[in-house]
């Protein structure tokens, strides 16, 4: 895992383009992982990418914010044209 954290959040799946298998957050931490994987589509200067970037580092200090992270997490993946399987 890159970042360790226990900061749990509501289970997220997506399924990036070139993938058959669905990838599934249970934590900040594993969302962040995606978020700085290879595997996720690089715009330059992508606002949703930062902003859930920004959100899950942040709420690595604070449980409070990972609701909001978790939120940033998946607009940011529909952004980036990525399926995301979420209740949201």
């Amino acid at each position: 895992m890159f970042i360790e954290s226990p900061v749990p959040i509501r289970k997220v799946a997506i399924s990036f383009r070139d993938a058959n298998q669905r990838q599934t957050a249970r934590t900040v931490a594993e969302m962040t992982e995606l978020l700085l994987s290879s595997r996720w589509p690089k715009k330059a200067n992508d606002a949703l990418w930062k902003d859930a970037l920004s959100c899950c580092l942040r709420s690595q200090q604070d449980h409070k914010k990972a609701k909001r992270a978790r939120k940033a997490f998946v607009k940011a993946a529909r952004g980036a044209s990525i399926v995301v399987y979420s209740k949201h």
